[in-house]
């Protein structure tokens, strides 16, 4: 969608306004019922979309809040948020050794909601040591979000990619180690 620039937003908002200028001073010199007057009320209007135009200016140059973090940067250090204890799911054997090998993200899933997470170590090799427990640290995506709804004892669901691959508990936050 191209914009139209300044010099002729400019342009465009005088003449709408100079003609709502001309409508006013004849509808004000007109008398009451004539033509004159009914032409001077509908040049007035123009000044309608002129502050339209005014208002679509200034709304495109507003700052807006910053973008929405939707992953975690490449060169980010691992900095882990809370330590939870977890055990494979039964019966995803299969789909745990199909998992790439770099893989550390995660969809932690609670209720209805879920929060964006990594491990220091991909799901591969975590996961891979069979059934069992144990304790793996993650860091959240957005930690100022997620940790109000992730208190210690919280049971979750651990999601890779479209499938449950373990189940979990917040053991304590990492702020706390």
């Amino acid at each position: 969608m191209k914009y139209v620039d300044s010099p002729r937003r400019q342009i465009v908002m005088g003449v709408l306004l100079s003609l709502a200028a001309i409508g006013a001073v004849i509808r004000y010199s007109a008398p009451n019922p004539s033509l004159a007057r009914d032409i001077g009320t509908l040049m007035l209007v123009l000044w309608l979309p002129a502050i339209g135009n005014l208002v679509a200016f200034a709304v495109r140059r507003m700052p807006w809040r910053a973008a929405r973090v939707v992953a975690f940067e490449e060169a980010a250090a691992f900095e882990a948020n809370l330590v939870a204890r977890l055990e494979s799911a039964a019966g995803q054997a299969e789909r745990i050794a199909s998992l790439p090998a770099g893989l550390a993200l995660c969809t932690l899933v609670v209720g209805q909601e879920g929060f964006t997470a990594r491990a220091a170590t991909p799901w591969a090799q975590l996961l891979s040591s069979g059934a069992g427990s144990r304790d793996v640290q993650l860091q959240l995506l957005r930690p100022a979000h997620a940790l109000p709804r992730l208190p210690v004892g919280t049971r979750f669901q651990c999601m890779v990619g479209n499938a449950v691959v373990a189940s979990g508990s917040v053991q304590r936050l990492a702020e706390a180690d």
